[in-house]
Formats: C-alpha cells, structure tokens, sequence
C-alpha cells in the first residue's frame, strides 16, 4: 500500500480554526483522516493514520479495484463511522461503513430511499443526524436523517439546485449551496424550524464569484471554496463578528496556482483540502494538501508524481 505523510501543524492552528472534525475529518482524538482515491484502480474511500508515516488502508469496500460503482463524498460522524456515496447499487446512495471496516451498509431501506432519487453530499448534524441532498430528475433538496435512516425530514423545496450542507455546532443551523438567486452562493437555514424553507437566506452579500463545499467548524465559522470570474478556486473563511459575516482568504494563487477546494477541517486544527485540477499529461491533477487556519504551513498530504489522484471529498466529479 502507497504511504502517505501529514505535514505537523504548530499548535497555533488549533487556536485559529477550533477543534473537530467536519466533512470527511479526522476521527475523535484526531486519529486518522480520509480521502477518496483512485490508486487502486477505482474511486474508493481510504483511511489514513496520522503521524509522520501514516499508512493507508482501504474503507467502505472489499476491493480498490473494479469500475463497476464509485465511493466518494466521505464525512466522519461522532462515533468514528464514516457516510459516504455509493452507486454500487446502480443509483447514488448513502452507505455507514465502522471506522476502519470495509464492509458498508445503506443508510435508508428501500422504501425511505424512494423511487429515482439520488442521496450525495453527507454531513454531520449535530450528534445524532445526517444531513444530505437528494435528487431527482427536477432537482436536489435538503434533508435530515437519524444515523440509523429513520425520521427522515425534507428541508427545501425550492426549484434551484440545494447542495454541499453542512451543521453549525447548534446542531440545527444548516449552511449549504444553492441557485436560487442564479450563481451557485452559500445560504443558511434553520433545520428545526417549523418550515425549514422559509427560513433559507443568503450567508453573503451577493457577488460575482462562485461559492462551494462550505465546511462548517466547531467555533462557528465556515470554511469554503470560491471562484472569482477567469480565476480558480480558492479556500476562504467566515467569521461573524459585530457587523456579520466577513470572509477572509485562506489560500493564494502564489502557491496553489491551480486552486484549491473541499476544505475539511481535522480533530487538531489542520485544514486538509483538494488542489487542482493541474495539467493533464503533469501528473495527478488533484491532489491533497494540509494547511493550518491562518493560512501557513502549506504541505502536500499526498505523494508527490504518484499515478493515481487523491481528494478530500470528489463533491464534483474530477473534470
């Protein structure tokens, strides 16, 4: 198995971003971390020990190889399992699968998965949820779940595409994508309220940029891709202060020049996400990279020349 190394992170990053996991972060205590990757031959999700050595293990499947279905969109829960996709049974749903077990579950019986729907984009909500998208041939919606698939609740109901949810620490406020006002922006809602959807408003100013995967942190602010018009993605974050909202950019063009998106914050501080997509005959086009809070101490989480891509969610499809 290829080996992967996570850059040590000073412990100022932990002050800076706050402490947890989120989409696809490390387990509790900071244990491992996982990624979606193809180096077995097919997208499948990987575990992978912290520490100067840590070793990679496949998750969630039997076999790294076989194009047949695809693992991807890992979030990690309180207890150390881990949601993901999987359309291993001919339409995209979401599977639980132990924390270093490579046999997965369905989330939802065949009657809560209803019919021609499709389930992406999982996420944590609060200790005892899963919040998720679900879409059919008009388009996705919000909704929550327990763990074990009961008491599912729709959230949305709006036209425009809802994506990319994630939990504030309240357990209840929910942040995600969606275009509704046209361009893809972040909005938040209320998941407990008596009509989720009426409770939906933009998080930003509207602006013309493209904003993404938002990865909300145990301290409340939310981290997230955005992409300026004729520029790549890049990593900002949210703090809410007096005067609301404000994003500040986390990384740069000077040292991601291919971008940069699916932020995932670790149990330790660390901020893991995906840069690329690099030139195609250059190597992998995506790859992983860790990064503390502030900004600094940029270091690729994954081998560098390897044949094979890595990534912290695949929320899209690699282009």
């Amino acid at each position: 198995m290829r080996r992967l190394v996570l850059v040590a992170i000073a412990s100022a990053c932990a002050a800076a971003v706050g402490c947890g996991g989120g989409p696809g972060g490390g387990a509790p205590g900071g244990a491992s971390f996982v990624v979606v990757s193809n180096r077995g031959g097919a997208w499948r999700l990987y575990e992978v020990d912290r520490g100067d050595d840590g070793g990679a293990r496949l998750v969630g499947s039997p076999r790294a190889d076989g194009p047949a279905y695809a693992d991807a969109q890992p979030a990690r829960l309180s207890d150390g399992s881990i949601v993901f996709t999987s359309d291993r049974g001919g339409s995209t749903a979401l599977f639980l699968c132990d924390r270093g077990g490579v046999g997965a579950r369905a989330l939802f019986t065949p009657e809560t998965a209803g019919t021609g729907t499709a389930d992406s984009d999982p996420a944590p909500c609060g200790a005892d949820r899963i919040v998720f998208a679900r879409g059919t041939a008009e388009g996705r919606d919000l909704y929550v779940a327990g763990r074990d698939g009961g008491g599912l609740r729709r959230l949305t109901r709006d036209p425009a595409d809802d994506g990319a949810p994630c939990a504030l620490p309240d357990g209840r406020t929910i942040v995600f994508t969606s275009e509704r006002q046209g361009a893809r922006r972040l909005f938040r809602l209320d998941a407990d309220a008596a009509d989720p959807e009426a409770t939906a408003t933009p998080l930003l100013p509207a602006a013309e940029t493209l904003d993404d995967a938002p990865a909300c942190l145990p301290d409340g602010s939310i981290l997230f891709a955005r992409v300026a018009p004729g520029g790549r993605s890049q990593v900002f974050q949210i703090r809410f202060g007096t005067q609301g909202p404000v994003a500040r950019q986390i990384t740069d063009a000077a040292t991601l020049p291919y971008g940069a998106g699916e932020p995932v914050p670790l149990a330790d501080g660390t901020i893991l996400l995906t840069a690329g997509p690099g030139p195609a005959n250059g190597g992998p086009r995506y790859a992983v990279y860790g990064i503390s809070g502030g900004g600094y101490n940029l270091a690729r989480v994954t081998r560098e020349r390897a044949g094979y891509e890595d990534l912290t969610r695949r929320l899209r499809p690699p282009r």
